[in-house]
């Protein structure tokens, strides 16, 4: 009896553009290894909820991700202060039903965002304050 099953190669296989396929964040990942990071979560759970639009003020802990939110498609406002931005997203939340999306630095810029969430929880207008953090010996300069 003949074997006809197809031979493996045994020459070393490449990746090239075509192999690749797109996240719903936007970015190119390999069919092969596919992985992901926390930036590409939270992207792909906004845009599966139907979010298009992020108020915000940017700073370091949340670059990256405005970056990348920016480069998926989603519509990135910013503001001078957090708190503005906040009472933003909680009227979008009003206005559209969706939950509109607050985007804050850590520390005081939270707690400037706290303000907004505060007020759109006692009126019940959807809304999500996301805040970044930095890592502990950024903040502290290793001062522990």
């Amino acid at each position: 009896m003949l074997d006809t099953a197809p031979k493996a190669s045994t020459k070393p296989t490449t990746t090239t553009a075509d192999d690749t396929s797109k996240t719903a964040s936007g970015g190119e990942i390999d069919a092969q290894a596919q992985e992901t990071d926390g930036f590409g979560l939270v992207i792909d759970a906004l845009k599966l909820n139907g979010i298009d639009t992020i108020f915000g003020l940017p700073g370091i802990p949340i670059t990256d991700l405005t970056r990348k939110l920016q480069r998926a498609g989603l519509r990135v406002i910013s503001f001078r202060h957090e708190q503005n931005a906040g009472y933003a997203a909680s009227i979008a939340g009003f206005m559209t039903g969706k939950p509109g999306v607050c985007l804050t630095v850590s520390a005081p810029g939270f707690l400037n965002g706290l303000t907004a969430l505060a007020n759109a929880t006692t009126n019940c207008f959807p809304m999500i304050l996301i805040s970044g953090s930095s890592e502990r010996e950024i903040v502290d300069l290793q001062q522990g």
